[in-house]
């Protein structure tokens, strides 16, 4: 198998080597570019091929070499010469037909390109004049719409004016300076107008408003007016309002056609109006129409804001004067510059179109460039030609060349396949063979083989020394990571058990820091309390010094009570005996009536009810005197109560007051102790502090000695993988014989 690989490469090394000599023959050159002949050996070169076809070529560094070599050919109009000569000629005719067929057209386009954008702008130019005579021309007869159309257009008009003026109609019409000074006229009256253009609208609206009046009411008012049944009155009303109304129509109409406004058309318009207004007030109060009535209430706002207008037009008469001037301008000056545009156009639309000289440049290049094409084409041909003779020859040579080439590949492979059989000894591992060193092709490579192995020799021996080295290193390394993988496990598990006990300490810390501050609360509240009894003992003292002097009051006032209630009881022991006696002098009248018969029985029914009534005073004197004597008890009782009350609030006020004192006592105590708490919270505050920083600093060094400790598990286990790797490399490199 190894030597029909070598057979088959053997060929085709020849077919390839044929095929370069072949290419490198039949075109005429050498491997290195370079342009060569075609020999036959002994066989002499023709006539015509001149010195062209020996030695090496002598126009070697030109950038263009023809692939038919540099054959001397003659052609038509050209002559004989060589083949790049020709080339070079039918080139330059071929470029400058081209070149002149590319200006041609880009002069007609262009041209055209040009005098169709200055046909157009001054076409543009001639149908805005147009326009804008026309809308101007609406415009002056009232049509408001046309205002903005006016000035859009003259603007327009303008700036198309300022185009042609920067192009070559500038220089080419001598009128055209006139036509550029009527543009900047044009766009100054255009200005004009559309600063005026709101008067000029309100002029017209106002106007137009005025005009309608009649036409909108005549409907209305002809019948009235016409009608034998209407009241005399109305129907002269009616007839004189239709009059005035028909006056105003006119006046309107023949001033808005007026291109200047004075004050005499506003004073006739304005007393038609009022004439108007007043009329048509008369009319509807005199008619019991409603359907009138509410008609000429309409015709009378019309007739009050067509007043308004023309007040407001009358206040705005300059503006208004000076828009209409400018509207007016500009249909002058637009019928004045439509006959110099018309001539314009008129002759630039000559221009548009290609010129003769530019048809003629693009037919000359066309036939130059045809020329060129015919005579490159004529001249290939022809050089093809000859080279088919100079290929015959040169087949000819190359079968020399095969046969001469076949005996030196045959010796090659036999050497090849010879170095090919020793080689597959050291490709089994035997790195103690050589190859044989010979004269022939394969001799510098059997060489370079011999030396290669040598060195290879050399490495697989290093090789193995180095991974035996590695085993044994790793096999040390391997027993001190285990013992530093324990010492690190026992490291880690001291570590945690600080750190939980840490860790627990700093909670009771925190337990006690938090009942510390808990106390400082409850003291803090301990302290309140007694400040808040403090001043309730305060205020109770004060309410009862209050409530003693209340009591003091009362029991003055219930004495002199006591007293008034006994000269109650002097004046009722006054009114009893006045009864009795009452009673006693009734009971002496109603004898004296009695023993004076049937003439004192008047006098003894009244002796009768005075008694009675001495009786009825004598009982209600008696309740009163009881009454009185009670008050007087209960007075006494009070007066002693209020006396036992006061002494009762007297002492309680010194009760009150050595219970203040003890408060007093109380708060002092309670403040000290809850600075005491507050120092003793804030150290506990610092303990825990402290002690969560230990439990912090402590997880970090039990989180670094986890780190550390899986550095070392990992380290043992990559010392493990690369003590694996050094054995499977001794296993790999023990097929290589060295010795």
């Amino acid at each position: 198998m190894t030597k029909q690989t070598t057979s088959e490469a053997a060929e085709q090394q020849r077919a390839d080597a044929s095929a370069n000599a072949w290419n490198s023959t039949a075109l005429g050159h050498d491997p290195s570019g370079q342009e060569t002949v075609a020999k036959d050996a002994g066989a002499k070169e023709p006539a015509g091929a001149g010195a062209g076809a020996q030695g090496k070529s002598k126009n070697k560094g030109k950038k263009f070499v023809s692939p038919l070599g540099n054959p001397t050919i003659s052609l038509p109009l050209l002559g004989k010469g060589r083949l790049g000569r020709h080339l070079l000629y039918s080139r330059l005719l071929l470029g400058l037909g081209i070149v002149l067929f590319l200006l041609g057209v880009a002069q007609g386009m262009w041209h055209s390109q040009r005098a169709g954008a200055l046909y157009g702008t001054s076409s543009d130019a001639t149908e805005l004049t147009r326009r804008l005579g026309m809308v101007s021309s609406l415009a002056l007869s009232g049509e408001a719409s046309a205002l903005q159309d006016a000035v859009n257009s003259a603007q327009s008009l303008a700036d198309q004016i300022s185009a042609m003026g920067g192009s070559r109609v500038a220089n080419k019409y001598a009128f055209f300076p006139a036509i550029a000074q009527r543009g900047e006229q044009i766009r100054a009256s255009a200005q004009l107008l559309q600063d005026g253009r709101p008067v000029l609208r309100a002029r017209d609206t106002a106007f137009n408003s005025m005009v309608k009046l009649s036409t909108g009411t005549q409907g209305v008012l002809l019948p009235i007016a016409r009608s034998e049944r209407t009241l005399p009155r109305e129907r002269e009303l009616a007839q004189q309002l239709m009059l005035a109304l028909q006056a105003i129509s006119g006046t309107a109409h023949d001033v808005q056609d007026t291109d200047v406004l004075d004050e005499g058309n506003f004073a006739l318009l304005g007393n038609s109006l009022e004439m108007a207004e007043s009329y048509a007030q008369q009319l509807r109060a005199s008619t019991g129409n409603a359907q009138l009535g509410n008609i000429l209430q309409t015709l009378n706002y019309q007739l009050q804001d067509s007043q308004t207008a023309l007040q407001s037009l009358q206040e705005a008469l300059p503006a208004v004067n000076s828009a209409r001037d400018s509207l007016r301008k500009l249909y002058h000056q637009s019928n004045a510059v439509l006959q110099p545009l018309e001539i314009i156009k008129n002759s630039l639309a000559a221009e548009v179109g290609w010129q003769w000289w530019q048809i003629a440049l693009i037919l000359l290049g066309g036939a130059l460039t045809a020329l060129g094409g015919w005579t490159m084409a004529l001249a290939y041909i022809r050089a093809g030609r000859r080279r088919l003779l100079d290929a015959a020859r040169v087949h000819e040579a190359t079968l020399l060349s095969e046969q001469d080439a076949k005996r030196l590949n045959d010796a090659n492979q036999a050497a090849i396949l010879r170095l090919m059989n020793e080689l597959l000894l050291v490709a089994e591992g035997d790195l103690t063979q050589e190859a044989t060193v010979t004269e022939d092709i394969t001799g510098a490579i059997a060489d370079s083989v011999n030396y290669t192995i040598e060195e290879l020799r050399h490495l697989v021996q290093n090789v193995h020394q180095s991974a035996d080295k590695v085993t044994k290193t790793t096999l040390s390394v391997d027993a001190t990571s285990t013992e530093l993988l324990a010492a690190s496990t026992e490291q880690l598990r001291e570590i945690r058990e600080t750190g939980r006990a840490v860790l627990e300490m700093a909670q009771r810390i925190n337990t006690i820091s938090g009942n510390a501050q808990d106390s400082a609360q409850v003291a803090m509240q301990s302290r309140n309390a007694a400040e808040s009894g403090l001043r309730a003992v305060q205020d109770s003292i004060t309410g009862m010094n209050a409530i003693r002097a209340q009591i003091q009051e009362s029991s003055k006032r219930i004495k002199r009570l006591g007293e008034s209630s006994q000269e109650i009881s002097e004046i009722i022991e006054l009114i009893s005996d006045i009864t009795e006696q009452t009673n006693v002098l009734a009971l002496n009248a109603a004898i004296q009536a009695a023993s004076a018969g049937e003439a004192g029985r008047g006098f003894s029914i009244v002796a009768e009810e005075v008694q009675r009534l001495a009786e009825r005073s004598a009982d209600a004197t008696r309740k009163i005197a009881e009454l009185v004597h009670a008050i007087q008890s209960d007075t006494q009782d009070a007066v002693a109560a209020m006396e036992r009350s006061t002494q009762g609030v007297v002492e309680g006020a010194m009760l009150a007051d050595r219970a203040g004192t003890q408060l007093t006592a109380i708060d002092e105590v309670s403040r000290q102790l809850s600075i005491k708490v507050e120092e003793i919270s804030s150290a506990a505050l610092q303990e825990a502090a402290l002690a969560n920083q230990v439990t912090e600093n402590i997880q970090h060094i039990l989180a670094v000695t986890e780190q550390t400790s899986d550095g070392t598990r990992s380290t043992a286990q990559q010392v493990r993988a690369l003590a694996h790797t050094a054995q499977e490399l001794l296993q790999s490199i023990a097929r290589f014989k060295i010795q």
